[in-house]
């Protein structure tokens, strides 16, 4: 379900067209993980906002992209992709990414792909954590999906397990964003230096 959001989004489609289909499922499994608790079980359901928006999965917004702004904050070649990460690098931090989608993502090839990937890596990555104790699963409602990463991440899971998952989140959607950007701002950089 959420390679569908990083799909619909690299074509320009907010991934919020799906919430009337989504939110029912996540508000109904964090439902079921209150329930759990006043029951004296555990919780067990993943796919909750809780963990997708505010938990681990969509650093920087859908699809992860806060380490691709901050790599073009600091590593682009290309004084367009840097001019972006400016623009783009306070609305990230409070999870907010159209700037940067629609800015350089949205119908291009070399950032599509890597989006996709985190659609796929990071949910499942996020899934094992959560499965095997790294960190508990979210147990209250929380809609406050502004709040910068690893704050959020504290909030809904309160344990160093918890930072640790978003950490690992990170890095290995660093290192999915990385080979793709370094082509594409190497691509952008020559064009930029053609043109005078």
């Amino acid at each position: 379900m959420l390679f569908i959001y990083c799909f619909i989004y690299s074509m320009g489609i907010s991934g919020w067209v799906l919430a009337p289909i989504m939110q029912p499922l996540m508000l109904g499994g964090i439902a079921a993980n209150t329930a759990a608790i006043a029951a004296g079980k555990s919780a067990t359901h993943v796919f909750t906002s809780e963990v997708i928006y505010s938990g681990w999965t969509w650093i920087g917004g859908i699809g992860c992209t806060m380490p691709l702004v901050l790599m073009m904050l600091f590593l682009a070649k290309s004084q367009r992709l840097k001019a972006l990460s400016k623009a783009s690098v306070v609305p990230s931090l409070f999870n907010i990414n159209e700037p940067v989608v629609f800015g350089i993502i949205v119908w291009n090839p070399y950032l599509m792909i890597p989006l996709w990937i985190n659609g796929i890596v990071i949910p499942i990555m996020t899934w094992i954590g959560l499965k095997a104790g790294l960190a508990t699963i979210p147990k209250a409602l929380m809609q406050l999906w502004y709040i910068p990463f690893p704050v959020s991440t504290w909030l809904v899971s309160p344990s160093v397990g918890a930072i640790i998952l978003v950490v690992l989140i990170f890095i290995v959607s660093w290192v999915i964003w990385f080979p793709f950007f370094k082509v594409y701002d190497g691509q952008i950089a020559k064009e930029e230096a053609a043109n005078g």
